[in-house]
Order: C-alpha cells, then sequence, then structure tokens
C-alpha cells in the first residue's frame, strides 16, 4: 500500500496531467426522443481551429452571449406517417431506421416550397449517423435517405480516433429539377481536457469534422445538370458526457466563422418572488405548438409573459388541469413564471 501511494504522488508530481480525465463518449451521451437541448448563439471572430491537444484547457468564458434556441428530439412515430416508410421500417430498410428526429426549417424560394422538414438520426452501439429526411416539397411528401448514411461519430468515441464516411442523397422536384448531394465527412478526436463556458465548465472531447460536398443540379426544362463543389465546411466541436448534443460548435465555411452555438444554462437567480424553475419534465413539449403541459406536482399560480412584457395566460394554483393552450398564440420566445416573479422558464412557442 505503501509503494502504491508513493508511486501515485511521484506521478502526480511529474506529471499533473495525467490526473485528468480522458472522457469517452458512446450511444448514452447522444440525444434521445423526448430532450429538448437548449443553446445560445454567439461569433468568434478570430477564432483558432488550431488551438487543441491532449490535456488541453479552452477558456471560452467571455464569449457574447446572444440568441437562446432549442432543438427538440421527437419520436419517429410522431413524424408524418409517409416519412416513416424509410426511417421506421426495420424490414426493408433497417440501415435507415431512426431512433429519433429533429424538426427542420421550413423555407420558400420562388417556385419552391418547402415544408415540415424533419431530419432522422439513428444511435447505436456502432455509432451515430444521419440516416436521410423528409419534407413536403410543393405539396408533395418526400423521404429522402442518405444511401449510404452519414457517421457524424463512430463509437466509442476517444482521442486519437479517425475515421471517414462517405454519403449522398438526391430529391426530384417534378417539373422544375433534381438536386443531389455527394459528402465526404473525415473526423479528428484531435483534443481533450478542460472547457470553460460563459456559466459552466465541461471534460471534453475535442472533435473536428472536414465535410467535403460537391452537388449536382439537373434542370428538366433544359435538359442539361450542373456540377459544383462547396467551400470547405469544418465543424469543430466540444463533446461532454451526457450533454447529448456539443456543449460548444464552431462551424467555418472557407476557412471564415460562420456559427457559434454553446450550451448555456446558468442557475436561475430571481430579484423578486422567489419561485422553482419550471424545466425538464417539469414542462413539455418545449417548443409547443399547442398544448403546454406541466407536472401536475407543480401546484404554483403561473402566467405565461409575451416578449413585449404582455401576460397572455393565467394558472390558477392547485389546478387539476395543468395544461396551457398556446395554439392561437404568435410563434415566438415566451416565459413561464410564477405570477409577480421577475423571472422564470423560457418556452418557445412554434406553428
Amino acid at each position: 500500500m505503501k509503494n502504491a501511494l508513493r508511486l501515485f504522488l511521484v506521478c502526480a508530481a511529474v506529471s499533473p496531467a495525467i490526473l485528468r480525465a480522458q472522457i469517452v463518449l458512446g450511444p448514452d451521451d447522444m440525444p434521445s426522443a423526448g430532450d429538448t437541448m437548449r443553446y445560445r448563439t454567439s461569433t468568434i471572430p478570430n477564432f483558432d481551429g488550431s488551438d487543441t491537444g491532449p490535456g488541453h484547457t479552452w477558456d471560452f468564458s467571455t464569449i457574447s452571449i446572444q440568441n437562446e434556441a432549442a432543438d427538440t428530439a421527437v419520436a419517429v412515430s410522431s413524424t408524418p406517417f409517409l416519412y416513416q416508410f424509410f426511417f421506421n421500417n426495420p424490414i426493408l430498410y433497417p440501415q435507415t431506421r431512426a431512433d429519433y428526429a429533429l424538426r427542420g426549417q421550413s423555407f420558400d424560394f420562388q417556385a419552391l416550397t418547402v415544408q415540415d422538414v424533419y431530419d432522422y438520426y439513428k444511435n447505436d452501439g456502432d455509432g451515430f449517423r444521419n440516416v436521410g429526411f423528409g419534407a413536403t416539397v410543393n405539396g408533395l411528401p418526400a423521404s429522402v435517405q442518405r444511401q449510404p448514411v452519414d457517421w457524424i461519430y463512430r463509437f466509442p468515441l476517444e482521442f486519437g480516433d479517425m475515421d471517414s464516411s462517405y454519403s449522398t442523397y438526391s430529391i426530384n422536384v417534378p417539373t422544375l429539377f433534381t438536386y443531389g448531394q455527394q459528402q465526404t465527412r473525415r473526423n479528428t478526436v484531435d483534443g481533450w481536457g478542460t472547457l470553460y463556458l460563459p456559466a459552466d465548465t465541461f471534460d471534453v472531447l475535442r472533435v473536428m469534422s472536414r465535410l467535403e460536398r460537391v452537388d449536382t443540379i439537373y434542370i428538366d426544362q433544359f435538359g442539361f445538370g450542373l456540377t459544383f463543389p462547396e467551400p470547405e465546411t469544418i465543424e469543430y466541436k466540444w463533446l461532454a458526457q451526457g450533454m447529448d448534443q456539443p456543449v460548444l460548435q464552431v462551424t467555418t465555411v472557407g476557412g471564415v466563422p460562420v456559427t457559434t452555438r454553446f450550451y448555456y444554462q446558468p442557475e436561475d437567480i430571481s430579484t423578486g418572488i422567489a419561485s422553482q424553475e419550471l424545466s425538464g419534465p417539469l414542462v413539455w413539449p418545449n417548443p409547443a405548438s399547442d398544448l403546454l403541459h406541466l407536472s401536475p406536482t407543480n401546484t404554483q399560480a403561473l402566467e405565461l409573459v409575451a416578449p413585449d412584457g404582455r401576460v397572455v395566460r393565467k394558472l390558477a394554483a392547485n389546478m387539476h388541469e395543468r395544461a396551457l393552450d398556446v395554439s392561437d398564440l404568435p410563434a415566438g420566445a415566451y416565459m413561464l413564471r410564477a405570477v409577480g416573479a421577475m423571472s422564470g422558464t423560457r418556452v418557445v412557442v412554434m406553428h
């Protein structure tokens, strides 16, 4: 026992870095259906992607805190039924049978209308991958598989790992065009250590993902196609155990940082009436489009406050039915709080 203790002390004196654990990530560290992942956005104009290595410290504690948003992982069975043929079919399509989906952005561009977008993800002991997406294109539902799939991470994920994957997909827009993309993802786990953010500190792995994409488009009306490479996209991701998504991600396109998102959920400190924060399973779903449900154990009198400060909903204390109808409210970010409190929980209304 004395010799073991002596060896431990000598090692600690010679190399303090060995006392810092290198984490290993697996499927339990990825999202599951029902998880809501909040994040903030920021900008890092002088970002240095080469700042990494073993036993490293990254200090981003002073980055600006800007817009807040959230992603909610939904059960595949709750997505449009026609999408599920490819993404919930273990017999015909086991490789693209998904474990959950994330709602994507709808958009309109001239003669093209894309709505009801869902990205589908598969997560197991082999890895975490994007298997395709579903969307309603000009009123017609379309399910688009990645064949082969995009391996975002392979498990177990640990420092020094390197891998690559090739994926492709195509989608036809009747009478207009056919669009396709080929992608090569090259992953390198190039660092581990401690990450400092404005409100949190994490033990992390740093993963650098290089994405090389080539787009193709064939225009039906003119009978010809075009092929053009995109500028290189690099995703720098800091991953922590049990956090579902990167606690920090910086994405560069052509070497220029274009998006930064990070975990930010500080302790809620109120200068008004003390209140219990409504979070996690106490309020769901979040974002909400119809009914916002609250745990029966939360018996406070509550109010929902619009972005302009107006109280748009009230719920009396100890009501048996703990739900708020938000179906007729404009989309946006609201605050759910105890009546008279200065702080509460952010609730997103989406339609």
